[in-house]
């Protein structure tokens, strides 16, 4: 069956508007994942002795933006301090979708609302789709204050 020339070029012509609308926003979504020379951006979280030992605990960071990132100013994230002392601090998105995680303390696990991934209070996955484990700040203690390295994990979108 032959097409007529209007319907090829309204055809075409919606094919380049659907482009020109999805590359951008595509770009949009995945530059920051590229941008993989970033210098270290070291963040107060707050005093060592506010997370108790044995225990995870939430804590919300303000990180300091420019440009396109303003939006994303304020960031949650998990920390662990084990019974001997050792701290963790994970950041709060699943590795498969990026969603936010929420932690259950009546199961001591992660909890991905978007589609039942679990990890376990290391951060490993225990069910679901995601297959990595949870990402981990770098951190570091300076004159009691935990501080962490807002560029040590992956943007997330």
């Amino acid at each position: 069956m032959k097409m007529g020339r209007r319907i090829f070029l309204m055809k075409a012509g919606g094919a380049v508007v659907g482009a020109g609308l999805v590359v951008p926003a595509v770009i949009t979504l995945i530059g920051p994942a590229l941008d993989t020379d970033r210098d270290p951006l070291w963040t107060r979280v707050a005093e060592l002795d506010d997370f108790p030992l044995d225990s995870m605990s939430a804590a919300l960071i303000e990180v300091e933006r420019e440009g396109r990132e303003n939006a994303l100013r304020e960031r949650l994230l998990y920390v662990r301090r084990t019974a001997e002392g050792a701290v963790e601090v994970f950041s709060r998105n699943c590795t498969d979708l990026s969603c936010p995680l929420n932690w259950d303390e009546g199961s001591r696990t992660f909890l991905c609302p978007c589609h039942g991934g679990i990890f376990n209070s290391e951060g490993t996955p225990i069910a679901g789709p995601p297959s990595k484990p949870m990402f981990r700040y770098a951190h570091r203690i300076q004159e009691g204050m935990l501080e962490v390295d807002v560029n040590s994990v992956p943007p997330m979108i």
